[in-house]
C-alpha cells in the first residue's frame, strides 16, 4: 500500500486490524494516519522520533521521556491545531545516547540526546539544527524542561491562525 500511495496511485486508504478484546476500532484510523504521515503525504500531528534502545542505554529515562512528550503533544494538539498554522509538521527527537542522539536531534526541529551508559549526565537540546541548551536533572525535571522548550518553540515558530 505504501508503494502505491508514494507513486500517487489512489486517494483513499483503509487498514483492517484485528482488534484486541474490548479494543478500539479507531486504531485502524490511527494506522492510516501514521502511514500517510510516514510517507510525507499528510501531517496530522507532530512526529516524535524516539531511540529504540540498545546496549548503550541502561536506563528507561529516554523511553519515559518519549512517552511523556507524546502525551504532552496529544494533550496540546487540540489547542495548537486551533491556534497555530502548520503545527502538525513539527518534528521532535528523543534519543538515548551520544551515538545517534545528536544527529537525530539536529535533524528534528527540536531534539534531546539523553546520556547513555558511561556518558556525562547531561542532555544537549538542539533547536533547528543547533545546540540550544543543556538540561540536567531527574526524569521528571527533564520532562518539564523539555516540554516547556517545545511549547515555547510552537508559540514562536508557527503563525497564529486568523
Amino acid at each position: 500500500m505504501s508503494v502505491l500511495l508514494a507513486e500517487g496511485i489512489g486517494d483513499t486508504i483503509r487498514v483492517s486490524l484485528t482488534p484486541r478484546p474490548g479494543g478500539d476500532r479507531r486504531e485502524e484510523v490511527q494506522a492510516c494516519r501514521e502511514l500517510l504521515q510516514a510517507l510525507g503525504l499528510r501531517a496530522f500531528a507532530p512526529s516524535v522520533t524516539a531511540c529504540p534502545g540498545c546496549g548503550r542505554t541502561t536506563s528507561t529515562t529516554f523511553q519515559e521521556l518519549a512517552l511523556q512528550v507524546e502525551d504532552f503533544i496529544d494533550n496540546r494538539m487540540p489547542e495548537w491545531r486551533d491556534r497555530y498554522e502548520g503545527v502538525e509538521e513539527l518534528k521532535l527527537a528523543v534519543m538515548g545516547c551520544v551515538v545517534n542522539g545528536p544527529g537525530e536531534s539536529k535533524a528534528a526541529d527540536i531534539g534531546i540526546s539523553l546520556p547513555g551508559t558511561g556518558e556525562a549526565p547531561t542532555c544537549p537540546v538542539y533547536v533547528d539544527g543547533r545546540q540550544f541548551t543543556t538540561l540536567r536533572g531527574t526524569a521528571a525535571e527533564l520532562s518539564e524542561q523539555f516540554t516547556r522548550i517545545v511549547a515555547e518553540y510552537v508559540e514562536r515558530r508557527y503563525p497564529a491562525k486568523a
